[in-house]
């Protein structure tokens, strides 16, 4: 039985960012035949990096959870003026300031360094997950052990920063969730990645073909949803525009657009034609979708997007934001669902899938059938067995 460790900014079971469900999943499936350690902080809350959880280590039946306190509470606004500044310096921006980004990117959180630089050689294998964050940028160049990162790298402007080139080396092994990440590497670092893997995470599919047949009947009133934090950065405030734009345009008074999950850094109190439903449970969500028409995800940074894995294991087409490179790709190899580029499109888009029920039904259906064939627990488990296998020799 090897030893892995596992670096991760967020450690907790039905978080809302998919990174942190990727996290607990490859926990869950290596620690059924390794000896699995995840090395966390005691924050919970993404935004302000508050100690919630207690410190110190948990044991459970198949794993060991050692939580480090975070030693300074991230101030979003404070962090944008410093990656503002960094940005407009181009090239030339300083290390200086690259550090104090970094820290106020969080989570700031040096006993969890220590404890990499003085145990990592008790470890077989460390696996690093999420490229944007303090305690895997400072971990990686300490590291003198076998490791792994599965970054979930985004087109976003943080990672066009210069330390973030310096620090994912075209040399090291990578684990990608879509082969479009892989492209975002490469094209924003400039460099080849010589090792890497494709694997991405699982979704649980409660549910068998059968049971979700229904007729082809004519709808009376259509619910449009959205799964996932409600945020600026998440492209809400667009979609918002564009689709009341389109409900106005249209007069359409048979479509509701309902979003769940939690809201962050957005006033949504003047939204009176959208319904928010804040973050609801599995079985909430599960019915919610099965009530929907489709599903959008307005999203520009997505390395997976579970939110539309899930609709289409309801058989739900979706329409998605094309500048995400990765859910196109998904859309594109599942036929599965469209995507826009702008408020025209986004508009289109939909009004096509209106009056095409019986093709808006087909992607949902193929978009199963993708989900199914590469996104079930079976086989990202015998994907991830296979890259620890190959890594340990």
């Amino acid at each position: 039985m090897s030893k892995i460790l596992f670096i991760t900014p967020r450690f907790l079971q039905n978080a809302s960012g998919g990174a942190e469900k990727l996290a607990f999943d490859y926990v869950s499936i290596l620690s059924e035949s390794h000896d699995v350690t995840v090395c966390t902080t005691a924050a919970k809350n993404y935004v302000t990096w508050k100690n919630e959880f207690k410190t110190g280590i948990t044991e459970n039946d198949s794993y060991k959870i050692i939580r480090f306190p975070v030693t300074k509470k991230r101030n979003i606004y404070y962090m944008n003026e410093i990656l503002d500044r960094c940005l407009k310096d181009g090239d030339s921006v300083s290390l200086e300031n690259q550090m104090l980004f970094l820290k106020e990117q969080g989570p700031y959180c040096p006993e969890i360094i220590e404890y990499v630089t003085k145990e990592q050689s008790s470890f077989d294998l460390i696996i690093l997950i999420g490229y944007l964050y303090y305690p895997v940028v400072m971990s990686i160049p300490l590291l003198k052990v076998p490791f792994v990162i599965v970054p979930t790298f985004h087109d976003e402007p943080p990672f066009r920063l210069p330390i973030y080139k310096q620090t994912y080396k075209s040399e090291y092994i990578y684990s990608f969730n879509a082969p479009e990440e892989l492209q975002v590497y490469e094209s924003i670092t400039k460099q080849r990645a010589n090792r890497y893997f494709l694997i991405g995470t699982y979704v649980d599919d409660p549910f068998s073909s059968t049971e979700l047949q229904e007729p082809l009947s004519p709808k009376q009133t259509f619910q449009f949803l959205t799964i996932g934090r409600i945020e600026p950065a998440k492209g809400y405030h667009e979609l918002f525009l564009d689709y009341l734009d389109w409900k106005h345009s249209r007069n359409r008074s048979d479509v509701t657009l309902k979003c769940l999950g939690s809201i962050f850094s957005m006033d949504v109190s003047k939204e009176q034609e959208i319904q928010f439903s804040g973050f609801v449970s599995e079985e909430e969500k599960l019915a919610e979708i099965q009530k929907s028409y489709l599903l959008f995800n307005p999203s520009a940074y997505e390395s997976f997007s579970i939110s539309i894995m899930e609709a289409w294991l309801q058989e739900k087409p979706v329409l998605v934001n094309g500048r995400s490179s990765v859910m196109k790709g998904h859309c594109l190899r599942s036929q599965g669902g469209l995507y826009y580029s702008d408020k025209i499109s986004f508009q289109r888009m939909l009004d096509y899938l209106l009056e095409n029920p019986t093709i808006a039904y087909q992607l949902g259906k193929n978009g199963r059938k993708y989900v199914i064939s590469n996104f079930s627990r079976d086989v990202v488990r015998k994907k991830l067995n296979q890259m620890v296998s190959m890594l340990l020799g």
